[in-house]
């Protein structure tokens, strides 16, 4: 028993060491600045822990069908189109925040499942159907009531979720439910096994069809909750010109740094590791000063590296050993 908890403790360390580090490393940046350090303040703490939640739940929302590679580009347009209709009809009919978190998933899920079905229907590319139906979504967006969008920030009674302690309850709630799903499921099962080698498991049995439609469910239900944080926190327009891709773009640095990190634990603690990093990369550059077009140039930069460097692990390993043993003979 010793055992399991030491190799759990271990686990963990090895997942959230990357965030800690890096958040020392920020630090340091932003104190080398001179002035006052808001960095290392417990506001700027609770704004980063803040941010990453709807960010771990978009993030999750990318991963699970990138784990089976399938690149998907229409979170971000199911969020916005999930937050007009379901944000303008708890407003129009005065809900309850209960009624809106329903109607929100229930949303979410039906846009989720029908990509996921035009996606089974047309056994094409699924970078191809997710731009077809953000497109779609996108133009369905500026129709919905008469293009206004939504307000839902300014009703304190609905925009509940967005705020601490709740958003972190939902975040944890959501984080066991997925690990659960993953690890003690058929479904987490077969989609591990589709990610690793999809015809190997379509002919060991996995019915690939019904794997993706349950994947396209647990989406809508991640994105559901999402894009009631995303509107409780600012105004939501109708997107035009593939603009709601950026919900997704703005989460992909944590599902890379995630994914890769979960190798140590799970797929959940993983992605929840990758969100808090690139919540403590951003948050240090801006407390930093710098121009927002030079910080997004660095957060490419930072991805590229970090990806670079933890895909080749490996090969580097082996040239640092080779170039330590010629050194030494």
């Amino acid at each position: 028993m010793k055992t399991g908890w030491k190799r759990q403790a271990v686990s963990w360390v090895q997942t959230f060491i990357f965030p800690v580090v890096l958040w020392i490393v920020m630090d340091l940046i932003v104190m080398s600045k001179g002035g006052s350090n808001i960095f290392a303040t417990m506001a700027s703490i609770q704004d980063i822990f803040q941010s990453s939640v709807q960010q771990a739940l978009v993030a999750i929302a990318v991963a699970l069908p990138l784990s089976g590679g399938r690149w998907d580009y229409a979170p971000g347009a199911i969020m916005v189109v999930t937050s007009i209709i379901a944000g303008n009809i708890a407003i129009n009919f005065q809900l309850g925040i209960g009624m809106l978190i329903v109607l929100s998933i229930v949303i979410a899920v039906l846009l989720a499942m029908f990509e996921g079905l035009v996606y089974i229907a047309f056994r094409v590319p699924t970078m191809i159907v997710s731009l077809g139906i953000v497109m779609l979504y996108e133009a369905a967006s500026g129709l919905l009531y008469h293009g206004e969008g939504v307000r839902l920030f300014i009703y304190e009674d609905l925009a509940v979720l967005a705020r601490q302690p709740y958003c972190y309850l939902v975040l944890v709630i959501v984080l066991t439910a997925f690990w659960a799903l993953m690890k003690y499921t058929k479904f987490g099962f077969d989609a591990r096994s589709l990610g690793n080698h999809a015809l190997l498991a379509v002919n060991n049995g996995v019915n690939e069809k019904k794997t993706i439609l349950l994947t396209y469910l647990m989406v809508g239900i991640l994105l559901g909750i999402a894009s009631l944080i995303n509107a409780s926190k600012a105004v939501i327009a109708p997107a035009s010109n593939l603009s709601s891709a950026m919900l997704m773009f703005s989460s992909m640095g944590a599902v890379l740094v995630g994914l890769y990190l979960s190798r140590f634990s799970n797929m959940a603690l993983g992605i929840l590791g990758g969100t808090l990093s690139m919540s403590v990369f951003t948050k240090g550059l801006t407390v930093y000063g710098l121009p927002g077009s030079l910080n997004n140039i660095i957060l490419g930069i930072f991805i590229v590296v970090f990806m670079g460097i933890t895909t080749n692990m490996e090969y580097l390993k082996g040239k640092l050993k080779g170039n330590r043993l010629q050194r030494e003979t």
